[in-house]
């Protein structure tokens, strides 16, 4: 088995002696590793459907871990995992929103865990606000490159408040490149930024071949390119 950049960088945020619940795991290749390893002692599998769940049976038995048939369970969401069953909760390779819903579905629940680790494919910024609006903070932000994706992992703990306001919102582009990537890899941020900034310039292009007045949209196009070169550049600065 090979294993890829964001599959080792989500075992990174699992600290030694951590038990591990993977929701949606797929091959649980994570939870594999973690275990193998000797980080974690137990580990749950969860996936939404028996056809699922059985490839991350398949990986186990392969690399010759003998778990508890109890450890694989299908459900959705965190249906299968109890309240503090594990210390830290895995959702990766979900969109941020439907990764809110499963968070948001019993957040007392959710709040019974030491650490969630995340690593959303789209809406990281939707999955930002949320956690900061519920009450979690983020103590880790990791860019890692996955084929032609620079993928995120966001590992974020409950703090001692059940929610927060903001006057931010939702949609600002503070939420989605958050001021905490001035400390992640610069290479990663670059390339990352680099498809934004294209993303920004085609929009601009095409608003401003509009009959339509979009003078107010591409003014905010064009502080959110300031913005984002400001946050490539501090991130330079610092490394």
């Amino acid at each position: 088995m090979r294993f890829t950049k964001r599959i080792y960088a989500l075992c990174d945020q699992v600290s030694q002696g951590e038990t591990v619940a993977d929701i949606g795991t797929d091959h649980g290749y994570v939870p594999m590793l973690c275990v193998r390893n000797g980080v974690s002692p137990y580990a749950i599998m969860s996936d939404i459907s028996s056809g699922s769940l059985s490839k991350a049976v398949e990986t186990f038995n392969l690399v010759g871990i003998d778990a508890d048939p109890s450890c694989f369970r299908v459900a959705d969401g965190l249906d299968a995992i109890e309240p503090g069953e594990v210390d830290d909760i895995i959702i990766a390779g979900l969109g941020g929103i439907t990764i809110t819903e499963i968070l948001d579905a019993d957040i007392d629940k959710t709040r019974s865990f030491k650490k969630i680790i995340m690593q959303p494919r789209k809406h990281s910024g939707n999955l930002r606000y949320y956690l900061y609006t519920r009450g979690f903070d983020i103590i880790s932000e990791v860019l890692v490159p996955e084929g032609k994706f620079i993928c995120e992992v966001i590992t974020a703990v409950p703090s001692d408040i059940n929610s927060r306001t903001t006057d931010i919102d939702e949609s600002d582009i503070r939420w989605k490149y958050p001021s905490s990537f001035e400390e992640v890899d610069y290479d990663n941020l670059k390339k990352r930024l680099d498809w934004k900034f294209s993303s920004i310039d085609t929009e601009i292009e095409n608003l401003c071949k509009s009959k339509s007045d979009n003078s107010a949209l591409i003014e905010r196009l064009n502080a959110d390119r300031v913005y984002l070169e400001k946050l490539l550049e501090a991130n330079k600065l610092k490394g």
